[in-house]
Formats: C-alpha cells, sequence, structure tokens
C-alpha cells in the first residue's frame, strides 16, 4: 500500500509541475485536471479504507408500501417500486483500515500548524503567522487577514494562495460567512491574475 501511495504521490507532483511549467495553454490545463484527478485518487482512495456504516439499498412494490422497513429512508419512487435505503450499522470490514486514512488526515492537520521547508530552510503554517491572524482552518486550508510568502514549489503539501480580498473586511461568523468571504477572495485573485 505504501507503494501504492508514493507513486500516485509522484505522479501527482510530477502533474502539477507539468501544469505550472507547460507551455501550451491546453497541454497545461490537460496536466492540471490529470493532477486534480490523481489527487483525488490518493485522497479518496484512502479515506475509503476508514470504516464507516454500512447502507443497504432495496426496492418495495407501490402495493405492498407498508413493507418498507420502518428505519428506511425513501430515496425514490415511481407507480410501481419504492426505493428505500437504511443503514445497517457497523460490521467488521476486514479490509477496513482507518489508521491509514487518519494518517494521511492527521498529516494535513498538523501542517495546518507548521511544516518545515527544507530547501528554503523555512517554516509555514498557522504557528508561523502574527497573533491574531488567523481567521479560521477548513481541512486543508487556512483563511489568514494577510498573505504570507511562504515557499511554492508544486509539491503535495505546499501552501497555495488561492484568494485574496484588500480589507478591511467583516471577520466571519458563520460558515456561510468563510464560504462568502472565500469565494470573492478566489474570484478577485483571478481578476488580479487576469488583468
Amino acid at each position: 500500500m505504501d507503494d501504492w501511495a508514493k507513486e500516485l504521490k509522484e505522479t501527482w507532483t510530477n502533474l502539477s509541475a507539468q501544469a505550472h511549467f507547460q507551455g501550451d495553454a491546453q497541454q497545461a490545463r490537460a496536466a492540471h485536471l490529470a493532477s486534480r484527478a490523481v489527487r483525488s485518487v490518493l485522497l479518496y482512495g484512502i479515506g475509503a479504507f476508514a470504516q464507516r456504516p454500512r447502507m443497504v439499498t432495496g426496492t418495495t412494490p407501490r402495493t405492498l408500501e407498508r413493507d418498507v422497513p420502518p428505519d428506511a429512508e425513501i430515496i425514490g419512487f415511481d407507480d410501481e417500486l419504492i426505493t428505500w435505503q437504511k443503514p445497517t450499522g457497523f460490521a467488521r470490514d476486514p479490509n477496513a483500515h482507518p489508521e491509514w486514512a487518519a494518517t494521511i488526515w492527521s498529516g494535513a492537520r498538523a501542517a495546518l500548524l507548521t511544516q518545515r521547508h527544507r530547501d528554503d530552510n523555512t517554516y509555514a503554517g498557522a504557528l508561523h503567522t502574527p497573533p491574531g491572524t488567523v481567521v479560521a482552518f477548513r481541512t486543508d486550508a487556512l483563511y489568514l487577514t494577510q498573505p504570507h510568502d511562504w515557499p511554492h514549489h508544486h509539491q503535495p503539501g505546499d501552501y497555495l494562495l488561492r484568494g485574496h480580498l484588500t480589507g478591511p473586511v467583516t471577520a466571519p461568523t458563520t460558515e456561510e460567512e468563510l464560504l462568502t468571504l472565500r469565494d470573492a477572495g478566489r474570484g478577485a485573485l483571478t481578476a488580479e491574475r487576469k488583468a
């Protein structure tokens, strides 16, 4: 499994670099999309090893509507059938390895706080920002009140500037407000780069 993850990570890194340095816009876009696909396979493939409750999906004829299990959620129906889904609880899956998923996600969470860039002899992350500049954490993203000049070598785990708003901006108090600011920041950065 470790070899598989390393190969995917190398592929992701190579495609990301190709997307960045490719002279042909179409080839760069294709490499970018391929790198995102490999990233998804890596993150969600390993994440799938985490154990989750199992769901059962079934159908019942409309004429026997009373036979739909009482704890089932109806997810669709037509003139003849009712389609339903219900959790069956946790059953030990011999192929489940939640520790693999936990290792990946805990590494991502730790990198939010601090990560060392050996090539540049510098650190990045929330612990390396001035006090009061961290607005929020979300999975593998930091929301800050000011930009930072952290190194970006197109490697998995490097911080990438995805949005920027010139302030002052009212601090978000809900996730919806945070996501609205995020989207506005991404739009502003895209417009700034096109100008």
